[in-house]
């Protein structure tokens, strides 16, 4: 629609045509405002050509009406009535009677597309199936977010897309499936008009039509909680469970056939064909419509954009099923990840030169003590393509991916635990150093830390534009420092130091490949059915491996909690005074409290015994002290 750039240098002729419903006492109040002719509908002919006619009358009646206004060129509003609700949607109304007759007094002049579907007129939207709060909502009943979203909630468990064929007005053919689809004539409902840009609203001569087709109910969601957001999105950027047609005309059938609403009213046909009528409407702006920024100009070239609306094949695949929780990869999506993680399973040569280097670099960077240098090992280190496609084969329950993976796993776990081993014997240092011993005792955190990355991991690789972010999961999950770890222990014959860095790189292992193969269940590349097996034994060596890693967890947080309870900074006793500078705790039986202090004069036995002793009223359990003594002055 767009407002008239012409202007009327002489008002037109007046007229209100009405039904029986108009009583004297209100044709007397709408006399009094101004001169105005009034006409029963029986006398509905015999306002002159380009007269301004408004209209006291239910929805059926302006349709017919529509028809001579469009002839005659009337310039037509619409009044309050109880029966015009989708009239007053279309055009904007709102109000009581006498304030909208005095609005119409002086009000714009639109011109709007006259549509009709299966050849009756539509004053508001044609909607097909069900599309959320696509349809225009009622500007005269306010409708909060809140029952947006309660009413898109119902019945959510028994989605289902329907079949329909599209014919556009270039003899383009389209075969879709799809949850339902809207038609509007105006973008009067709050929802749509703060949630789509200017590019949504219709051009002249062209029919606007929205496809609502998720492919699973988390998609469905998401793009329910977009329309609820307050911020616009551009429709050339919107979810991929919306498309957008405009044409001068559509035929659409339902090969099973379809109830449709016609404004409101419902209607069941297995064909709906839309046309646009030649010349427009030109309709008085009610006191709620929105005015259009700019002229639309009758349109030359349709658009058909449907994004990832299911055509064709992949429409017919998921006809009559209830919709997954979760998305699914088509055929395609599938078959270009299965083949790329198939070559990443093998043992390479490449493969093996990259292991073999990025050990080398984690080794380097373990004994230096230098974090930046093992974040480079794990950047440069491959062993995450072989456990990604470890987790699809569990997946799958694909046992030639499964064996494949698990040896080239184990042929990169040879190469790093030679390497180490080699260098722990040519080393001549026998000191675990801090980077060495963040490696030694992992917990529930790492696992938690392992099972999120994975979940990362999965996900980029089935997305071509996150795969990015594999850089960043290789960082927060490192495989090469542990297995470096390990066999610098074993090097060493370090059986604890060994043993507890063993603990972590199963842990990284076990919980990516698990998260990971859930992840590509999650996202369609594999039935529940097929992936159950896999799933299962991972989950039971997962639940092997969270024995210890709780019973590390719950000593860590044992730990911290004797640490937040030792005195902190000064402590003044009787005779002297100390400064605390750092204290430790090593969990047995009995604990073992480790304090460095300062004080102007050394320490004796029994100033350490009365320190030992205020320590215990804190601690309240046994417990030795050792006290290493400073003196500052």
């Amino acid at each position: 629609m767009h407002e008239d750039p012409t202007p009327a240098h002489v008002a037109p002729a007046l007229f209100l045509i009405h039904d029986s419903s108009l009583d004297d006492m209100k044709i007397a109040r709408l006399g009094g405002l101004a001169k105005v002719t009034f006409l029963r509908w029986a006398e509905r002919e015999k306002p002159p050509r380009q007269s301004r006619v408004l209209c006291y009358l239910g929805d059926e009646m302006i349709r017919e009406l529509a028809t001579s206004a469009l002839e005659r060129e009337w310039e037509i509003g619409v009044l309050p009535h109880p029966d015009a609700r989708q009239a007053m949607l279309a055009m904007g109304v709102r109000g009581e009677l006498h304030e909208v007759f005095r609005h119409y007094l002086d009000a714009p002049v639109v011109e709007s597309n006259a549509v009709t579907c299966n050849d009756e007129l539509v004053l508001s939207s044609v909607v097909i199936g069900r599309v959320l709060a696509l349809r225009p909502n009622d500007i005269n009943r306010h409708q909060s977010p809140w029952h947006i979203l309660k009413g898109a909630l119902k019945g959510l468990g028994n989605l289902k897309l329907a079949l329909y064929r599209l014919t556009t007005g270039k003899e383009k053919e389209v075969r879709l499936a799809a949850l339902g689809l809207v038609a509007v004539t105006r973008y009067e409902s709050a929802l749509i008009g703060r949630s789509f840009v200017q590019e949504l609203v219709p051009s002249r001569g062209a029919i606007t039509l929205m496809v609502l087709a998720p492919r699973s109910i988390t998609s469905y969601l998401w793009f329910l909680l977009r329309l609820l957001l307050p911020w616009q999105f551009n429709p050339s950027h919107s979810p991929a469970s919306l498309g957008l047609i405009q044409t001068d005309s559509l035929r659409i059938v339902a090969p099973q056939g379809a109830e449709y609403l016609l404004d409101g009213k419902p209607i069941y046909s297995a064909e709906i064909e839309f046309k646009v009528l030649e010349g427009s409407i030109r309709l008085l702006a009610g006191p709620a419509m929105k005015s259009t920024r700019d002229v639309v100009e009758t349109v030359s070239r349709e658009t058909v954009r449907l994004n990832h609306v299911p055509t064709g094949d992949a429409a017919t695949a998921l006809l009559q099923r209830k919709l997954p929780l979760f998305t699914h990869a088509s055929e395609e999506e599938y078959r270009e990840l299965f083949v790329s993680l198939r070559d990443n399973a093998r043992a390479s040569s490449s493969y093996q030169v990259l292991m073999v280097l990025s050990v080398l670099l984690a080794l380097a960077g373990l004994y230096s003590n230098s974090a930046p240098v093992i974040i480079g090992a794990m950047i440069l280190a491959p062993l995450m393509s072989p456990i990604v496609s470890l987790a699809m084969g569990l997946a799958r329950s694909d046992s030639s991916l499964i064996r494949t993976a698990i040896g080239t796993l184990l042929v990169g776990v040879a190469w790093g635990l030679g390497c180490a081993i080699l260098m722990a014997w040519a080393m001549p240092l026998d000191i675990p150093t801090h980077e060495m011993n963040l490696r030694m005792s992992p917990n529930l955190l790492d696992l938690m830390v392992a099972v999120v990355s994975g979940v990362a991991c999965a996900y980029a690789y089935s997305r071509k534009e996150v795969a990015k972010s594999l850089a960043g999961v290789a960082i927060a999950v490192a495989l090469v420092p542990p297995l470096s770890v390990v066999g610098i222990g074993i090097g060493w014959a370090n059986w604890s130091m060994a043993a507890g860095a063993s603990l972590l790189l199963l842990t990284n292992l076990v919980g990516i490949a698990l998260a990971a193969s859930v992840t590509f269940w999650m996202l369609g590349f594999s039935p529940f059915k097929r992936a159950r097996a896999g799933l299962g034994i991972s989950l039971l060596v997962l639940a092997i491996i969270s024995v210890p890693l709780s019973l590390s967890f719950s000593h860590l947080v044992e730990r911290v909690r004797i640490l937040d309870g030792l005195p902190r900074g000064a402590i003044q006793f009787q005779d002297f005074r100390v400064e605390v500078e750092s204290a430790d705790v090593t969990l047995g039986n009995p604990l073992l409290v480790i304090m460095v202090l300062s004080s102007r004069e050394p320490l004796n036995a029994t100033q350490v015994d009365e320190i030992r002793a205020y320590i215990g009223r804190t601690l309240d359990r046994p417990f030795q002290l050792e006290v290493q003594s400073n003196i500052r002055r």
